[in-house]
């Protein structure tokens, strides 16, 4: 064979290897958007955060009497869900004139943290105006944030029923 042949080989097995590279890269980005959509629905306790129907601790600057729902979402700098999540709560805060949100971050106020009993990011606390939580936990996407907000507005269960409607 000639070395021409060699040539052409080469050539063609490297726009073969850097081909199924690109393909590679693409397939992972789809499993990071497969696995966003799919993520559980529901706010995560995580076991953390304040006890439900108690005393929310005193946020700095917030006033809970001022809206019918406070929702403190505490972040992380180096949490790239967190990064993600802050900008849709914006946008969900602006077509809610009874809710306000809050973003605490990890930086610098550990001392909030310490009093909420918060220990990971993305989290969310849900405050009703008499300062009781009403909801908390993990929430890792836009939908799970969205639930629980609508959960909250929409009020504790009627008694006797389960907070899906159906009687116990």
């Amino acid at each position: 064979m000639s070395g021409g042949v060699w040539i052409a080989s080469y050539v063609i097995l490297w726009i073969a290897v850097l081909g199924l590279s690109f393909a590679v890269v693409v397939l992972l980005r789809q499993i990071g958007v497969l696995h966003t959509r799919v993520a559980p629905m529901g706010i995560n306790f995580a076991g953390e955060g304040p006890d439900l129907d108690a005393s929310a601790p005193p946020l700095p600057g917030v006033s809970y009497p001022e809206s019918e729902v406070t929702v403190v979402a505490f972040t992380s700098p180096t949490c790239e869900l967190c990064a993600a999540l802050v900008p849709g709560l914006r946008r969900i805060e602006s077509s809610y004139d009874e809710v306000q949100f809050t973003t605490v971050s990890s930086e610098g106020a550990q001392n909030v943290f310490s009093a909420f009993q918060v220990r990971s990011t993305p989290y969310l606390v849900a405050i009703d105006r008499e300062g009781i939580v009403r909801s908390r936990g993990v929430a890792n996407t836009l939908d799970q944030a969205e639930e629980m907000l609508a959960e909250v507005l929409a009020g504790p269960p009627i008694s006797g029923e389960s907070a899906t409607g159906e009687s116990r």
